[in-house]
């Protein structure tokens, strides 16, 4: 196994809450997991440092980041700037069929158990809102952030309430957005995001 295969392992792994933020992640430990020597483990773990996932710790040790508050309030800040212009520049041209669709995609994932199946309908149903909005580096640059977020998902069982009240505000959002109410369902997407920023993606306050 080649570390772009190793890197991909473990980004997936840490986005998805497997290695919680605080996890200490060993060469020695990893090199005999993927059977593979430690080089290529210590590049795998050189560029997650790098993207931000890992930090190192006093002991020169790499531990998973946790996202502090003011990482948090960043990415709310941005998403909402970005995903808030998308919708209102696709809500003029979604048509019923699409709507149709989201709403199928919003009762899948209500019932949905596992993490990385509820993070990509949760993906398709956001794309399937902001798909007609004609900006595709505007949606490139959404994917982008959501992806900072994806470690929620997991913090979101079917049937906790966090699980429901993500239900229910894109229930909203789609009864505005079939009235040609834009105002309201850019309020509730709003909210949403904050919601998403602030509660379900661990914080490490230190």
């Amino acid at each position: 196994m080649d570390t772009n295969l190793i890197t991909t392992a473990l980004r997936e792994e840490i986005e998805a809450g497997s290695l919680p933020p605080g996890t200490v992640l060993k060469q020695e430990n990893l090199a005999a997991r993927f059977g593979v020597s430690r080089q290529p483990i210590r590049h795998a773990l050189e560029r997650l440092h790098e993207s931000g996932l890992l930090e190192k710790r006093p002991d020169r040790s790499l531990a998973v980041t946790g996202l502090r508050s003011k990482d948090v309030q960043e990415l709310c800040q941005i998403r909402i700037s970005l995903e808030v212009s998308a919708l209102e520049l696709s809500a003029p041209n979604l048509s019923p069929s699409a709507l149709r669709k989201a709403r199928r995609l919003n009762e899948d994932l209500f019932e949905e158990e596992d993490p990385d199946m509820l993070a990509a309908l949760d993906q398709e149903f956001h794309e399937t809102l902001y798909g007609a909005c004609g900006n595709q580096r505007l949606l490139s640059m959404i994917n982008g952030f959501r992806g900072e977020a994806k470690r929620a998902y997991a913090l979101q069982p079917k049937g906790s309430r966090p699980r429901s009240a993500f239900y229910e505000e894109h229930q909203k959002i789609l009864a505005a957005l079939e009235v040609g109410d834009i105002a309201t369902a850019r309020k509730v997407l709003t909210t949403h995001i904050g919601v998403t920023a602030g509660t379900l993606i661990p914080i490490d306050k230190s």
